[in-house]
């Protein structure tokens, strides 16, 4: 079988993308003729960017890098197209365990979160759900 190479890009590796590593890492790309090598972006560079000056193929990126242009109504060159996870990731915890947890709780509180868009768009969207 002729193999045919592509790039994939991440512009951050994380556990958190284990799909598409399980996809590199299991064999179903191989099943399709397809050879991978991977990077990660460097620093000051989007994987989209990779992708737009088709140094590489396949990017993975969060949805929330195409919030900002899409909210001035910019028409992207790309698609996110893939469902990367059917249940949101992140987790919030605190320093002591509270069986009585309630969103109110948050009010006024600091909170600490793993830096990047999606992280942040994600717990506004889980308080804007809580009320």
């Amino acid at each position: 079988m002729v193999m045919t190479k592509i790039h994939i890009q991440f512009t951050l590796f994380s556990a958190f993308y284990s799909p598409l590593i399980s996809t590199m890492t299991g064999g179903f790309l191989r099943e399709e003729g397809l050879e991978y090598e991977w990077s990660v972006a460097p620093e000051g560079k989007s994987a989209i960017e990779s992708l737009m000056d088709r140094s590489a193929h396949v990017v993975q990126t969060a949805p929330s890098q195409s919030f900002g242009p899409l909210s001035k109504g910019e028409i992207m060159p790309w698609a996110h197209f893939a469902q990367i996870n059917e249940m949101d990731g992140f987790f919030l915890t605190g320093r002591d365990a509270d069986p009585d947890f309630s969103w109110e709780k948050l009010e006024g509180a600091e909170v600490v979160m793993f830096g990047g868009g999606q992280p942040k768009a994600m717990f506004m969207f889980a308080c804007h759900k809580a009320g």
